[in-house]
């Protein structure tokens, strides 16, 4: 996959996550555990895997699991 597709990918990602979860709780957690496991795989795992360049990937969920986390209390009344 070319790097712009997976580009494209990570950010229909994250507009789905970022616009349509609405709870508080799975909001917070959610962001926690993109937040550790994107930072795991950057120290864990190679680089690529099957042409699949995992720093964009991870990268992308260290900024979607932020997202989600600062703005939790996006929905709350």
């Amino acid at each position: 996959m070319n790097k712009y597709g997976l580009y494209a990918l990570a950010y229909a990602v994250f507009l789905l996550l970022f616009f349509y979860m609405k709870a508080y709780g799975l909001r917070k957690w959610l962001g926690i555990a993109l937040i550790v496991l994107g930072f795991a795989s950057i120290f864990a795992l190679p680089s690529l895997i099957s042409g699949i360049d995992l720093g964009i990937v991870s990268t992308s969920a260290i900024g979607v699991g932020a997202a989600l986390f600062f703005s939790r209390a996006r929905y709350t009344v």
